[in-house]
């Protein structure tokens, strides 16, 4: 092998093992994810499509200025802005709720989490640390469980479609809250 041949092959095996690398830190969010694609017949296309239409929303209605991970990080400091009419809802959680409903996706789902949150990755994982926090058994304010929130993700998690989703799930819940 020549010199150049065994540098594009050094090259190719370090960006195999950061892509590794980055694939296991988001473990549980793709797990989590997964759970709720395998709920739908399409493998869970609608529901990516809704995660990018509200996106589109939040960047035409300038309440998330871009769609790198510091545009969110600023959204949830001003989340307010993003539950103050300017958004309609965006059904995501309507549509899981509505598919949820059914007695086999119920089950099906419960099964997916369980395995899920008892494996040996989910104990120390982000997600437990929000899972933890969603199941308090209080309601507080936006701005006291999004200020939660910020202690807990960085930037980068925002390249990920569980932590949109988780987003626009919040927005939709305090809109609805908001409309009653």
């Amino acid at each position: 092998m020549n010199k150049i041949t065994k540098s594009i092959l050094c090259a190719f095996v370090v960006f195999i093992s950061f892509q590794a690398v980055a694939q296991n830190k988001f473990e549980q969010e793709t797990a989590y994810m997964n759970c709720m694609y395998s709920l739908f017949d399409d493998n869970g296309d609608e529901l990516k499509s809704l995660i990018k239409k509200a996106e589109q929303s939040l960047l035409a209605a300038e309440v998330l200025s871009g769609t790198r991970g510091e545009s969110y990080l600023v959204l949830y400091k001003n989340i307010r802005t993003a539950i103050d009419g300017r958004v309609a809802s965006f059904g995501i959680s309507d549509y899981v709720i509505k598919s949820l409903l059914e007695s086999k996706n119920a089950k099906k789902y419960s099964a997916c989490m369980k395995t899920m949150m008892t494996s040996e990755n989910f104990k120390d994982s982000k997600l437990s640390k929000i899972v933890a926090m969603s199941t308090s058994g209080n309601n507080p304010k936006i701005t006291e469980i999004t200020g939660k929130m910020l202690e807990i993700f960085t930037a980068e998690d925002f390249n990920h479609d569980f932590y949109k989703y988780l987003t626009f799930s919040l927005i939709d819940k305090y809109n609805a809250a908001n409309q009653k």
